[in-house]
């Protein structure tokens, strides 16, 4: 996940943060109960040199032992506690029979990730460990790591078992090779980096304009914004140095809609991984960019601004519309809501160029996964670690491993086996919008009745932008996840093809790589350059470590069929 994959994973972390965060209210929520009870110390793990039978319960009888390596990078502890003694690791060993034993310890993300590389390549891994797709790759071809097909099948709970594929298989697919399961996979929620374009509704209506049907509608309404305004300081579509593929602003959705896929792994016509950065999909695109540019309907100064300074834009109320996250509401365009009462911002889907049915891309999974040391006598550890995390987080919640909520420390990172719904803020979004058409919410989960309250005081007070950003988020009536719903039901998502993490010409090339790419692209926008610099690029970019990469990925992808 390092260097050129991690550059990208980064720049998707500060723009989905506040995804992340809706994903894990869900395992963090503890309902009403409070958690003033502090558990004892773990008693010392009992180590067992025989095979431990499981009893009924999914327990290990006689108790049985695992090493693990953790980052304590954003836990807080109360006094007493530690990451050697938590209640997490108290309700393993109690509810599973299962001590667990910290191998080492790091401070922080990046000396996980270093610590981790050197123990891949030494062949010491602890026997439980979190690994990113290149070093599952690695593991799998050195035969350090347990095959889990078995322990899968017969321990995995039903639970357990949607979970993990409840994305279609992509993640479990990426956590097999040449049939065999080595890995249990982070799941997270691929759909939320799905793009919707975020327009002014209320400039809409004042203009008497409809809403788009094709690019080229937003580009005549991007026009008409900018016209209508006299002093010259309006923005009708915004963008920003970054030139970010997702998250808000950016331009991988505005592509979208001429058939392209920047940043992303696609089939081509014989089945082989080509990236969508260097097919000829781009240049419609990018010429429309650039005729934009031109016409004035972007910030004549896009390339030396920043995401900040494109917030600090429509909070001014100084821009029209945008290709955006779902999340948008609740972190982008949610000071133009704040400065003005009656800024009214809808999401609409991603438009066509052509009226051909478009895909939307989606991010990759999550490029992290759990495996079990090869040699480690209990495999099936790892499966009832995940059936514990999967009922008593997102079934059946227990109050006591998610946070207490008095001192607002979290209990939940501790936790050493871990993973997330595929589609928990969509079904969210569906739960609440049917509470909302029949005013019954007895049905909604803790997390639905969350989001509903925030939105019923919204329609009721209008006092909280933050309840208007949860409305245009999970509501009815254009709310950006009512729109993802839609593409969901219309077949209209295109995942990435490649989800093996960073290959290892991805870690020497792909950073050097994605800045002539934007460097590409901003001088076409801008019209330093003409399209003739794209296939310069493409050029260039097999030249310098593309062929290379392609050459990994494929191989990868040839693995995992």
């Amino acid at each position: 996940m390092k260097h050129g994959a991690r550059s990208r994973s980064l720049k998707k972390a500060v723009m989905l943060v506040v995804l992340s965060t809706l994903v894990l209210l869900a395992a963090c929520s503890s309902g009403d109960k409070k958690v003033n009870e502090q558990p004892g110390a773990s008693e010392k793990p009992v180590t067992t040199v025989k095979p431990a039978a499981i009893s009924p319960e999914g327990k290990f009888d006689p108790p049985i032992e695992i090493t693990t390596g953790r980052s304590t990078e954003g836990m807080k502890f109360e006094e007493g506690r530690s990451i050697d003694n938590n209640q997490y690791y108290d309700a393993y060993l109690a509810q599973l029979g299962i001590g667990v034993k910290n191998a080492w310890v790091v401070s922080n993300l990046e000396g996980y990730i270093n610590k981790m590389n050197v123990a891949v390549a030494s062949g010491e891994i602890p026997e439980l460990a979190v690994v990113s797709g290149a070093q599952l790759k690695r593991l799998v071809e050195a035969d350090m790591i347990e095959d889990l097909s078995a322990a899968y099948e017969q321990y995995a709970s039903e639970n357990t078992k949607a979970m993990m594929t409840a994305d279609g298989g992509n993640a479990m697919r990426a956590s097999t090779y040449g049939g065999k399961l080595y890995a249990l996979p982070i799941t997270s929620s691929s759909v939320d980096s799905a793009g919707v374009l975020w327009i002014r509704e209320d400039w809409l209506k004042k203009l008497n304009l409809t809403p788009p049907e094709t690019m080229e509608d937003v580009v005549k309404i991007a026009k008409a914004f900018v016209d209508s305004d006299p002093s010259g300081k309006t923005i009708g579509i915004g963008m920003s140095k970054e030139l970010n593929y997702m998250g808000s602003p950016n331009i991988g959705n505005l592509l979208n809609g001429f058939h392209a896929f920047p940043g992303s792994w696609v089939k081509d016509s014989s089945g082989k991984l080509v990236y969508g950065s260097t097919l000829p999909e781009m240049k419609p695109g990018l010429a429309k960019l650039a005729e934009m540019f031109k016409n004035g309907l972007m910030d004549k100064e896009f390339g030396v601004k920043d995401l900040s300074k494109v917030f600090e834009t429509m909070s001014a109320g100084k821009l029209g519309l945008f290709f955006g996250d779902m999340a948008a509401p609740l972190y982008a365009n949610n000071g133009s809501k704040k400065n003005d009462p009656n800024a009214e911002w809808k999401a609409y889907p991603i438009p066509s160029i052509d009226g051909a049915p478009i895909k939307v891309q989606v991010g990759g999974l999550s490029d992290q996964y759990h495996v079990i040391k090869k040699g480690y006598a209990h495999p099936q550890a790892l499966v009832l670690l995940m059936n514990f995390w999967i009922e008593k987080n997102w079934y059946n919640p227990e109050p006591g491993l998610s946070r207490n909520v008095d001192t607002g420390i979290l209990y939940y990172p501790y936790a050493i086996v871990t993973a997330s719904p595929a589609e928990k803020n969509l079904n969210d979004h569906r739960a609440i919008a049917a509470a909302l058409a029949s005013g019954d919410d007895s049905k909604l989960d803790t997390d639905q009745k969350f989001y509903y309250g925030k939105i019923k005081k919204w329609q009721e007070k209008k006092d909280d932008v933050a309840d208007w950003g949860y409305d245009r988020v999970f509501g009815s009536g254009n709310s950006s996840l009512e729109i993802i719903d839609n593409y969901t039901k219309s077949d209209m998502l295109n995942m990435t093809a490649f989800l093996g993490g960073s290959t290892p010409a991805m870690v020497e090339k792909m950073a050097s790589l994605e800045k002539m790419e934007k460097v590409m692209i901003t001088k076409i926008i801008l019209g330093t350059a003409g399209l003739e610099e794209f296939d310069k690029f493409v050029s260039d970019w097999y030249k310098q470590g593309g062929e290379q990469i392609t050459k990994e990925v494929n191989e990868w992808a040839d693995a995992v069929k």
